[in-house]
């Protein structure tokens, strides 16, 4: 055997860390890594209190007509408007519920800040119904591009069995 075959070459380096790099990337991800869906609350107990809460609103919001319901543009803003005002109640009671841990935190918090966006959306359809007349509702997109926040806003809740805190479909 002759001392080329043995030779240190870039491209043996390369391959060789890349080798090392893949078998760290997997070591981490089968040992370390957090399992599960990463919107997932590590204390379930927020999530409970918060569907509490959600199942208030939605209770609050039954005498009020949903979109389908009502023909007249201006009546529909009207509606809208006061089921937003109880949608932002629940929100602001919502930031009220402390989290245990600093991630369910920070999870916590980027959903709640979809929902003011959402309301924001709401109250801006609401002055597009009195202004433009008949309009379709226009949802934030993310900025992705992929989807709404409304749709992130409902695989939270969903993913933290809190069907009762999924956008109320009124619009």
């Amino acid at each position: 055997m002759s001392d080329d075959n043995r030779r240190i070459t870039p491209g043996r380096v390369f391959l060789s860390l890349l080798v090392f790099a893949m078998a760290c990337m997997w070591f981490y991800a089968f040992f370390l890594a957090r399992s599960g869906n990463p919107d997932r609350l590590d204390d379930i107990s927020w999530a409970e209190a918060a569907d509490v809460r959600c199942v208030e609103m939605l209770d609050d919001m039954s005498g009020i007509r949903s979109a389908s319901q009502v023909a007249n543009p201006g009546q529909r803003a009207e509606d809208l408007d006061e089921a937003t005002v109880l949608l932002a109640s629940m929100v602001a009671d919502l930031r009220l519920i402390k989290p245990r841990t600093a991630d369910d935190g920070r999870l916590i918090g980027a959903w709640l800040d979809d929902w003011d966006t959402y309301l924001a959306d709401r109250s801006a359809h609401a002055k597009r119904l009195r202004t433009e007349g008949d309009v379709r509702p226009l949802m934030s997109a993310l900025p992705s591009g992929t989807g709404s926040i409304q749709e992130r806003m409902n695989g939270f809740a969903r993913v933290n069995d809190m069907d009762a805190c999924l956008d109320p479909g009124d619009l």
